[in-house]
């Protein structure tokens, strides 16, 4: 039996579609799995100034707040609990994906977008933004290792007791000048510890 021209048509057509449906699903799953790798946490944090016996540590927090990603200085209240008191916030439009601080300015560098930058001062306006990752950050973040039974070795000998707590944390800086003080970042939650 001969194919029309018509059959063929319709058959290459077929063809087509079903490798357009295809490769959308390929190009659409391979964008969901980077999203997922690239999963930036709830939490973030750069401790701004580290806390001594006549000055309290002031940080800065990015986070959610009801569905909306905001910007926060604090000030660790030492005189009352450790009372977190804002000192500056700022609604972001896009969520954080990661914060450093910037070594040149008292600020911090902070990406929005995947090629959007922003340096925000410690007031928290914008002072200057960029489309590539700046060069001259450093971050506040220590290294550390999680034992069995929730103790964190952080260098220098130092070791946190977070047996009530039953997820690794994110992040670890210390806020006291002695380390005998450490902010620890979890993926909603932020704590404070002190070292043993």
């Amino acid at each position: 039996m001969q194919e029309s021209n018509r059959e063929k048509f319709l058959r290459y057509l077929l063809i087509g579609l079903c490798m357009l449906v295809v490769l959308g699903g390929f190009i659409y799953s391979s964008d969901s799995s980077e999203k997922v790798d690239g999963k930036t946490p709830s939490i973030q944090a750069e401790v701004l100034s580290v806390g001594s016996e006549t000055k309290n540590p002031v940080i800065a927090v990015a986070k959610m707040v009801k569905e909306q990603p905001v910007l926060v200085i604090y000030e660790l209240d030492r005189n009352n609990q450790y009372y977190f008191k804002v000192l500056h916030s700022v609604s972001l439009h896009n969520k954080v994906k990661t914060m450093s601080l910037a070594k040149e300015h008292n600020g911090i560098w902070v990406q929005l977008e995947k090629r959007k930058w922003a340096l925000f001062s410690d007031s928290l306006e914008v002072v200057k933004e960029r489309k590539d990752a700046p060069s001259d950050v450093t971050t506040s973040r220590n290294p550390f290792l999680q034992e069995k039974g929730g103790i964190i070795s952080l260098p220098g000998s130092i070791r946190l007791d977070l047996s009530g707590k039953s997820v690794e944390p994110n992040e670890i800086h210390s806020i006291s000048e002695d380390d005998s003080l450490w902010m620890v970042v979890f993926e909603k939650d932020l704590v404070l510890a002190k070292s043993q």
